[in-house]
């Protein structure tokens, strides 16, 4: 079955750049034809919320929780064990500091 999907220009440029995938929904005209439409989900921060860009993600620090995010790609030439326990140390280093916990 071929299923023709209408895009936007600016959907379809950011396609050829290799920017990133896009997210979106697809509509569905009939059962061969439809429309694809973009839509992103922007990363804000709460007031009161702290964060920390690491090389491989973020560390985000909150009333409510901690969280660490990390992301590897298995075609990078670091060993991924290595640049957990790297960043990880980074991170709750900034966790200290932003908690005011004693060293």
């Amino acid at each position: 079955m071929i299923v023709q999907i209408q895009i936007s220009d600016r959907v379809y440029t950011q396609l050829l750049n290799g920017n990133k995938r896009m997210q979106g929904t697809l509509a569905l005209v009939n059962p061969t034809e439809g429309n694809f439409n973009e839509h992103r989900r922007e990363w804000r921060p709460k007031p009161g919320t702290r964060y920390m860009r690491l090389p491989h993600g973020r560390v985000t620090v909150s009333d409510e929780n901690i969280r660490m995010n990390l992301h590897i790609r298995r075609d990078e030439s670091i060993v991924p064990a290595r640049a957990i326990e790297a960043e990880s140390g980074i991170a709750s280093g900034f966790i200290q500091l932003t908690m005011g916990d004693p060293l």
